[in-house]
């Protein structure tokens, strides 16, 4: 898969080119078409930003999902929408 195909379909204007720099080496640790690996990439690279204090706000963390995604089988997409939305749920409930 061509990364920065991904990239200029995804709506990344505003995104610092520090961050941006964080959603490629996101996109390219992810190793597998399954929603696990979709979630250990993230979490590796969300827990490399965290110790050199870089955050993400919330339409970030949506474009990191979305290219995440983009990379998964249908079924797979599916899935990880179905627990993405659960979660965003839960954390409206808080």
């Amino acid at each position: 898969m061509n990364f920065d195909d991904i990239f200029n379909a995804t709506n990344t204007s505003g995104i610092s080119p520090e961050k941006l720099a964080f959603l490629k080496a996101m996109a390219s640790k992810q190793t597998g078409n399954n929603m696990q690996d979709m979630m250990a990439a993230l979490m590796s690279v969300s827990n490399t930003a965290q110790k050199q204090g870089v955050t993400f706000n919330e339409s970030e963390r949506d474009a990191m999902l979305e290219i995440l995604l983009k990379n998964l089988p249908p079924n797979e997409s599916a899935k990880a929408r179905t627990m993405v939305q659960m979660m965003k749920q839960m954390q409206k409930k808080k």
